[in-house]
């Protein structure tokens, strides 16, 4: 089923939002300028295709201090989460020079209980971490992600999950995986997954992500979602609240969809929701070969 929509509600990015309206069956969102927003597709991947390496799972339920917007705006509770055997433990935002914050941003630095100063600003701790390659940023060059190098012999495993669904994407919108193609051809062999048109996965465990929109991503392509059931859980849907939709991502689905149109998860019960992002970094194809 194909629909055509338009955001009808005024977003803030880092915050929360639960969304009331779920799809559950297979349905394309466009935007009334003919964008894509979405597409998801029921039941199109193998339950064979989720039996990758137990260590990917591990990687999973690494923490993450560094997920800006998609981790909300930062608390002390967040900053402590994982931290509580910490002899020094955080204890009131500031900015890099001490002064307290009057407002809550995505990350900030903080006093420790012992009054120093952390050295760099961090977000709420959450449990995320990515595999695969990343383009070279302000501190670091490209390379291959720190959690792809110790799995290494591992994470080979879950490249048959990203050739299935990269057949996926390829049928479904061809002139957007051409496209992300060019991109992917362009780039060293060394930081992208064969078969595919990805270089990265992002992985999270239980992690209810606020609003935000996804840096860093290929802006010619789509980035391709799907989950694998770790456990017992209920809600975690992905939504889309300037369109007050949102979608029930199940192990065995696929979804399609814009990284820069904003999103978020509803709240969750439970534990044992590894979702999976596949897409290729916006400046892969500038990185030299090793």
């Amino acid at each position: 089923m194909e629909l055509i929509s338009y955001p009808s509600k005024q977003i803030e990015i880092g915050t929360f939002y639960d969304t009331k309206i779920i799809i559950d069956q297979d349905v394309t969102l466009f935007n009334e300028d003919g964008t894509l927003v979405f597409c998801f597709i029921k039941n199109c991947i193998p339950d064979s295709m989720y039996e990758f390496s137990d260590r990917i799972v591990k990687m999973s339920k690494q923490e993450s201090v560094n997920r800006g917007n998609a981790a909300g705006r930062v608390t002390i509770e967040g900053l402590k989460k994982g931290k509580e055997h910490w002899k020094a433990y955080p204890t009131e935002l500031c900015s890099a020079s001490g002064q307290e914050l009057s407002s809550s941003k995505s990350s900030s630095f903080f006093k420790y209980n012992d009054g120093r100063i952390s050295k760099r600003a961090r977000s709420n701790t959450v449990m995320s971490s990515a595999l695969g390659g990343f383009d070279k940023s302000p501190h670091n060059p490209c390379r291959l992600t720190h959690y792809t190098k110790k799995i290494l012999d591992d994470y080979p495993s879950i490249f048959p999950l990203c050739s299935h669904i990269n057949t996926l994407y390829r049928d479904r919108f061809p002139e957007y995986h051409a496209a992300q193609k060019e991109v992917y051809n362009d780039s060293p062999v060394d930081f992208i997954i064969p078969d595919s048109v990805f270089s990265t996965i992002t992985l999270n465990h239980d992690f209810r992500t606020a609003c935000h929109q996804d840096k860093g991503d290929c802006k010619e392509g789509l980035t391709c979602f799907t989950v694998k059931k770790c456990g017992e859980y209920t809600g975690g849907e992905l939504c889309f609240p300037e369109y007050q939709l949102g979608v029930n991502v199940e192990q065995g689905d696929l979804l399609i969809f814009n990284p820069h149109i904003a999103h978020c998860n509803n709240a969750m019960e439970g534990e044992g929701r590894m979702s999976m992002v596949f897409y290729i970094r916006q400046k892969m194809n500038q990185c030299p070969s090793i």
